[in-house]
């Protein structure tokens, strides 16, 4: 007997995007990617971990005006330049859809880009100063699109076409091979695109009104700095072109960070510890990763200011500052039973996650545990704050 179940778009929606958290390794089951998105935010206004290739900055104005606001059209248009793109020597290399160029993924590159368009100041704001939507500013295009149709002045005399990019700054004109059928694409920046680019970068600041700073990521655009080979954010190199702020900052990011680390193997490590005890398999691979984890990042983590992390990014919640500070204290006070730490990591996860939490003392928790492989869940690692993605796209802006 074969079944047929009708799913939704929106179930579909949501089961692609867990999928694709499970590919980016997105899991925080305590809390820590608050941390992340605090530094990442602050160091790099308008990135994204879904952020491939600078150039889509660009692609995504293009496609909008080239679909004259209709957002079936647009749809069709961001296809069509998945194809092109996987045609050219960038296939595979952050094409975003690229691996199902057949149909339009849950976030094609018109929402995946969009605050960056905004941070960047190459999506207008509305004449209040909030953020239009994809939306609005389709209706827009399609307005001007029918209110300039088979016209090119104005009443007073100006040119519609100006008028007809209000929505974006003068982004540079599209290449001629743009949306042609069966040629290839790539995201090799033009010299005008690259400097387009990098003079809307330079302006991107941390912060809002009088208190507002150039960020790091448009002090690294500026000073053109080369970080091909750069690790981490807080390496020497991109410490030197920081600000004083930020020079404290990043120490902070790298320590946290760190704590992060040991924090995500801790909680491994314990589910793992717990499982055993239900009468379940019975593997060591979370504790032994914990305790390389503790050598690599452990005197990074203790050293945290812990009053300094929360005066910079205030409003963690107070179960994610609990575990921090249970973790250090656990940390300083030299080798014990990860056991230990259990009471904080579960009063987080069951905070977090209520009855799929993993570690709570049920029967709930148990068949949660029950599901958990040791082999499948990924290693820790410390926070990265982007860093890779926003590597890419800064490579996007070296000249060839």
């Amino acid at each position: 007997m074969i079944g047929w179940i009708m799913l939704s778009r929106r179930a579909v929606a949501s089961a692609e995007a867990a999928l694709k958290n499970e590919q980016l390794g997105v899991r925080d089951e305590i809390g820590f990617l608050s941390l992340h998105q605090a530094f990442s935010d602050r160091f790099f206004p308008g990135t994204s971990v879904l952020h491939t290739r600078m150039r889509y900055a660009l692609f995504v104005p293009w496609l909008m005006e080239a679909a004259l606001g209709n957002p079936q059209q647009l749809r069709k248009l961001e296809l069509a330049l998945t194809w092109q793109l996987n045609l050219g020597a960038d296939k595979g290399n952050g094409v975003i859809g690229g691996s199902i160029p057949n149909r339009l993924p849950v976030q094609p590159a018109s929402m995946i880009y969009w605050t960056a368009l905004s941070r960047w100041h190459i999506l207008h704001p509305r004449p209040d100063g909030v953020v239009s939507s994809r939306g609005e500013v389709l209706n827009k295009i399609a307005s001007m699109a029918k209110a300039t149709a088979g016209r090119h002045r104005t009443d007073d005399g100006e040119s519609l076409e100006d008028e007809a990019h209000a929505v974006f700054a003068s982004v540079p004109t599209a290449p001629p091979l743009f949306l042609k059928s069966g040629e290839a694409m790539d995201f090799n920046l033009t010299a005008l695109e690259r400097t387009f680019l990098r003079k809307h970068l330079i302006g991107v600041c941390r912060g809002t009104g009088s208190q507002s700073q150039q960020s790091l990521l448009a002090r690294i655009a500026d000073s053109r700095l080369s970080v091909k080979s750069v690790a981490v954010p807080w390496a020497g190199l991109v410490k030197d072109v920081a600000d004083r702020e930020d020079k404290v900052a990043l120490t902070i990011a790298k320590q946290a960070a760190a704590l992060a680390g040991v924090g995500r193997a801790a909680y491994a490590a314990l589910v793992e510890s717990a499982k055993a005890k239900d009468g379940g398999e019975r593997t060591t691979r979370h504790r032994d990763d914990l305790a390389k984890m503790i050598s690599d990042q452990g005197t990074e983590a203790i050293k945290l200011d812990l009053p300094a992390l929360n005066v910079m990014t205030p409003g963690l919640p107070g179960y994610l500052l609990d575990v921090l500070t249970e973790t250090q204290k656990w940390l300083a006070s030299g080798p014990q039973r990860v056991d230990s730490l259990q009471d904080v990591y579960r009063t987080a996860e069951v905070r977090r996650k209520g009855a799929r939490a993993r570690l709570a003392n049920n029967l709930g928790g148990q068949n949660r545990r029950a599901e958990w492989s040791a082999d499948e869940h990924p290693l820790a690692e410390p926070l990265h704050f982007r860093w890779g993605n926003v590597r890419r796209l800064l490579n996007d802006l070296e000249t060839p």
